[in-house]
């Protein structure tokens, strides 16, 4: 059997960046950069502070992304999951009690979910 070709767009597999950044965490660093430059009401020093400040961020989050395009999106899931999946310090520390995402069956006291 013969296959058709098709025409594959790298494009349209690829994250989004801004200037080389993951989106969010572009915005965030615009989102936390500009209040500080409109703040004194435009001054050409806290303006220079701010764009410092950006410079800064811009450059570490260029340089987490080329290392890893995904870091980002694994991290976000990582926080969305912690309760669930605490970390442990070492293989003698004490058991702690996770918060189970289904209900569980505790014997005779029936179904519970552990709060």
């Amino acid at each position: 059997m013969q296959g058709t070709s098709t025409v594959y767009f790298k494009a349209l597999n690829r994250e989004f960046h801004v200037f080389g950044v993951d989106r969010q965490l572009f915005y965030l660093f615009v989102g936390l950069c500009l209040p500080i430059a409109v703040s004194a009401h435009l001054n050409w020093l806290m303006d220079l502070i701010a764009l410092f400040i950006f410079m800064i961020l811009y450059l570490v989050g260029v340089y987490i992304t080329r290392i890893d395009k995904q870091m980002l999106a694994i991290y976000r899931r990582h926080i969305h999951y912690q309760d669930y999946y605490p970390a442990h310090p070492s293989v003698s520390a004490k058991n702690i009690l996770i918060k189970p995402s289904v209900p569980i069956y505790q014997g005779k006291r029936g179904f519970f979910n552990v709060e």
